[in-house]
């Protein structure tokens, strides 16, 4: 076997499963070892608690092994809670400087192992770092009392509510990042996906401001986050305001991918007044605005995803139609996700009067309201049998400034007629954009949160809200080359017109506005091809509902 050349052997390694033990092959040869070792070492996944053990893979000769390393991913440790076996967090106590601490010496200890590698290996190949999670070691032990379901049973019988467990967690705050002067420059870092799960959420977004100065190679920046409503509009405000600070002090000359995922869930009762993020004549003021311009002065981004349903003002686009110099000189790749709902307290949809009350007297609808007659009536007994609303299963919690619920009311989910004194200001905006931005191929628009959803009751069958639109120069593909994604769905169609401008819309069965579609069509061209996609004609790939293939003709 060690007469084989060394590619072979390489090939070789590689088609090993995970579960294979691959040691006993390195005392072969140096080149079976060095094989091996491209592959063990190609990709590692480390604790804090385990940071020493990473740096002694490296001691010595050993250095070698950072030529196979391209991808390192990090979970950060950090401390038990106090009284960790209590029944849930209500009686649990969370050491929030002790976090920043214990956070804030892994970095640094992280960042020196990294400065060290780069000082004695020759050959190292850029790195992507992840921080996908953070854990505490009680958390495998504890009893799983949580926000859902307290105090499970055979830990304390339910004594807490779910009410008290939000109120409770609410209250822990946040942890930060501390010491960042001491915090080494790594240049090797091209690529840092925060994802941030668990405890690592609860973590201030003042870290990007002090990390990513450190990391001056850095081309690829991956974050993740939530908006959630139950925070309450306060907390809401200040989550937003950290990110956007931090952004905000970003320089931005080397990097040349951003990708921000904001998972927004919005209310589900639609009647209800939204938290109003910004006032309505402060638009400029808000943040994703301020955010969307800081961005458009980097002189190398070339991709821009901006991902999960951003809440934003109608005048989004605005700062950049109005920007003296270009906006976005090196912008290839964009894509906006946005809420139904607005950072100001209004809405992009309005409730479809017309199309609902004409079904009343649709045969094709007659079965469907005689079956919401009748949930109708069951809700209304439901309602007379639990005197508390807070009993039922599908009731809605409404928040206001804190995260702390002040009432329970019905779903009502209604909204799917596009406004026109939102929506139509803000897809026209959006055209002009792409004339000022000069090397755009491609430009995605979509409302970030699919209006059906196999818990949403209402007028599903009579009424949709869904909204895509891409824009493609010709040369750019609109699918991915291998199996559709949560984000990109596949349109096998497009690859006959890919040498020529397309524009896709997707409705469903909304009439686009006269003078939206013409601006449109004057930026695509009178070659382009424009395609107004049919609901019906999308299936599923792979039982995810999720990822779609579009089989329609065009």
């Amino acid at each position: 076997m060690d007469t084989l050349p060394p590619e072979i052997i390489a090939q070789i390694v590689e088609k090993f499963t995970e579960d294979q033990k691959l040691a006993p092959f390195s005392t072969i040869s140096r080149v079976w070892k060095a094989s091996v070792e491209r592959l063990t070492f190609k990709s590692l996944s480390v604790a804090t608690s385990d940071l020493d053990e990473l740096a002694s893979l490296f001691n010595g000769d050993n250095i070698s092994r950072r030529a196979a390393l391209t991808s390192l991913r990090i979970t950060v440790i950090l401390p038990n809670p106090g009284n960790a076996m209590g029944c849930c967090p209500v009686v649990r106590t969370i050491d929030r400087a002790a976090d920043s601490t214990a956070f804030s010496e892994a970095v640094v200890k992280l960042f020196s192992i990294l400065a060290d590698l780069e000082a004695r290996a020759t050959a190292q190949p850029p790195l992507s770092l992840a921080f996908p999670e953070g854990v505490r070691p009680s958390r495998t032990k504890e009893p799983h009392g949580s926000t859902k379901v307290p105090c499970m049973p055979g830990y304390g019988n339910h004594q807490h509510s779910r009410r008290e467990v939000r109120e409770t967690k609410a209250k822990f705050g946040q942890f930060e990042l501390l010491h960042e002067t001491a915090i080494p420059t790594v240049y090797s870092v091209e690529t840092l996906d925060f994802l941030g799960y668990h405890d690592l959420s609860d973590l201030k977004l003042t870290w990007i401001s002090a990390i990513v100065p450190r990391l001056p190679k850095l081309r690829k920046l991956i974050l993740w986050r939530t908006d959630e409503y139950g925070d309450g509009r306060r907390k809401r405000v200040a989550l937003r305001d950290q990110l956007s600070a931090s952004l905000l002090s970003l320089a931005g000359e080397h990097l040349r991918e951003i990708r921000i995922d904001v998972r927004h869930e919005p209310v589900k009762n639609e009647a209800m007044p939204v938290h109003k993020l910004v006032d309505s004549n402060q638009w400029s003021q808000e943040s994703w605005f301020k955010v969307f311009n800081h961005l458009a002065t980097f002189p190398n981004l070339a991709v821009l995803h901006l991902l999960g349903g951003l809440v934003i003002c109608p005048q989004f686009f605005r700062g950049i139609i109005d920007q003296p110099r270009t906006p976005f000189p090196a912008l290839v790749d964009f894509e906006l996700q946005f809420a139904p709902d607005t950072a100001n307290g209004n809405w992009f949809y309005l409730r479809d009067d017309e199309a609902i009350e004409s079904s009343r007297s649709d045969p094709e609808y007659e079965e469907f309201w005689e079956e919401k007659a009748k949930e109708d009536a069951q809700r209304e007994d439901d309602r007379h049998y639990h005197s508390d609303s807070s009993l039922s299963d599908d009731g809605v919690r409404v928040f206001e400034e804190e995260p702390v619920r002040t009432n329970v009311v019905d779903p009502n989910v209604f909204r799917t007629l596009p406004d026109t004194t939102t929506f139509l200001p803000f897809l026209t905006d959006a055209a002009k954009v792409v004339l000022r931005i000069p090397n755009l191929r491609k430009f995605v628009l979509k409302q970030g949160h699919k209006f059906s959803d196999y818990t949403d009751p209402d007028y599903f069958p009579i009424v949709s809200r869904v909204f895509e639109l891409w824009y493609l120069k010709a040369g750019m593909p609109r699918s991915p080359k291998t199996a559709p994604t949560h984000y990109d769905p596949s349109v096998p169609g497009d690859t006959a017109y890919v040498d020529q401008n397309r524009l896709y819309w997707r409705v469903d069965r909304w009439k686009l506005w006269d003078e939206v579609e013409a601006a449109w069509n004057d930026i695509a061209g009178p070659d382009a091809k424009v395609v107004f996609l049919e609901e019906e004609k999308w299936t599923t790939y792979g039982g995810w509902r999720d990822h779609q293939i579009y089989e329609g003709n065009f």
